[in-house]
């Protein structure tokens, strides 16, 4: 049996569990910039709310109706989102566990025979909740896809589940799910695969169920075999192990479009030394560093321009000064006059362990002088908070457009010690 550990309106959760006056009203939480909606409490979708809803179009909605609206803290919700997983994965097994996304988790229950599941799902949403104040629903099922909807089903009758823990032991609740579930509101489907399938008759999970195994083949390729087979209880899709990551990028999109060139150089200089410190996180060099700089593309009037250039290291490094350098490097190659820019990043690639850095004969190693420094950077900022020692070429602003950040989230920065994030926040 698996489990997905799901956490409910996850952003809006956190938000609720650094200010708990918030609970039972409607609350939202935008995107980068403050520019859209994308976390939004029970409250807020009953008053019509949409995901994704640009937040300029629902001004006035949200002051008449009270709704609390938030800028993001992707620093926070990385937080807690760790503490979730922490406490989950110490129910089962080492490696019995795939942490799907920010807020979802799946579990691997085989073996457990002598315990009664419901019972143990239950103490493990009761210890999150004791714990961080989030609240979360558990779906098991024999296949990732089936718990996938016995989710659905929880959150779609919380009235019905009020334990949050709901099991799909049979193939009477199998089929049933299926015959009530939406085709598109199916894990891998989508909008617009969904449209394909209800022009052909497929508007159910369970008409899905029902077309000749060729059909599906061949309108959906070993991904609709799998799903199919995933529907009758058949595992297809084992859990994952976390994968070593092949590059690491850091970009942003401005709120306001830069068109001053050392206001668009440190924020580009930025990047890399965030780019450097996530290396460092994880005991590797790069060597390859990229930057890409680009205007606003829903405003050609203003003009356009994209421009980008990667660079191959001399020695593989991750030192911030040295990948700074080069960064700057290349904006300086890739930088026009004339233009707003609306968006930049950096990107480092081919990484090996910094134990295993082959050193240029040929070449100064500058790395071998900074890590020291780097070290004594990292260890003060891990204890004072992020960018507390920063290079001189950083500003020290937030890169992700927040207009305002509550008293009660400096204390919480100034009160927790933050891991680094698993995510990437858009």
């Amino acid at each position: 049996m698996y489990a997905l550990l799901d956490c409910n309106n996850f952003f809006v959760s956190c938000e609720r569990a650094l200010k708990p006056e918030l609970d039972d009203k409607p609350v939202v939480v935008l995107s980068n910039n403050d520019g859209c909606v994308i976390s939004r409490s029970n409250e807020a979708k009953a008053l019509g709310v949409p995901m994704g809803a640009p937040a300029f179009k629902f001004k006035n909605l949200f002051v008449v109706n009270d709704v609390q609206v938030f800028s993001p803290k992707f620093e926070m919700y990385n937080y807690y989102s760790q503490e979730v997983m922490k406490i989950a994965k110490s129910y089962v097994p080492q490696n019995a566990f795939e942490v799907y996304s920010i807020d979802e988790l799946f579990l691997d229950f085989h073996g457990f025979k002598y315990f009664n599941i419901y019972d143990y799902c239950c103490k493990i949403r009761k210890e999150i909740n004791i714990e961080l104040k989030l609240p979360t629903s558990i779906g098991l099922a024999p296949t990732k896809t089936l718990c996938k909807i016995a989710n659905h089903i929880i959150k779609k009758e919380t009235d019905k589940y009020p334990k949050g823990v709901y099991i799909m032991d049979s193939k009477e609740k199998i089929e049933t799910a299926l015959k009530e579930l939406d085709i598109q509101d199916v894990w891998g489907i989508g909008r617009k695969l969904g449209t394909k399938m209800r022009d052909n008759g497929v508007h159910k999970a369970w008409d899905l169920l029902q077309k000749p195994e060729t059909w599906v083949r061949k309108t959906m390729g070993i991904q609709g075999i799998r799903m199919i087979n995933e529907f009758k209880g058949i595992p297809q899709l084992e859990l994952d192990s976390p994968s070593d990551k092949k590059s690491i990028m850091v970009s942003r999109s401005f709120m306001k479009m830069i068109s001053n060139k050392d206001e668009l150089a440190e924020r580009v200089e930025t990047f890399a030394i965030y780019c450097a410190e996530k290396l460092r996180k994880q005991n590797s060099c790069c060597k390859v560093i990229s930057v890409f700089i680009q205007t606003n593309r829903f405003r050609k009037e203003l003009g356009e321009y994209k421009e980008g250039f990667s660079i191959v290291l001399p020695n593989p490094s991750s030192s911030s000064i040295v990948l700074a350098k080069f960064a700057n490097t290349i904006f300086e190659a890739i930088y026009k006059e004339g233009f707003r820019y609306k968006k930049a990043g950096v990107m480092v690639s081919d990484f090996v362990p910094d134990n295993e850095r082959l050193i240029n004969l040929f070449e100064k190693d500058d790395d071998a002088k900074h890590i020291p420094i780097m070290k004594a950077i990292d260890k003060l900022n891990l204890k004072y908070g992020k960018d507390k020692i920063r290079l001189g070429g950083m500003s020290g602003k937030n890169t992700y457009g927040r207009a305002t950040l509550s008293p009660e989230y400096e204390e919480f920065l100034k009160s927790n010690t933050l891991p680094e994030a698993n995510y990437r926040f858009q």
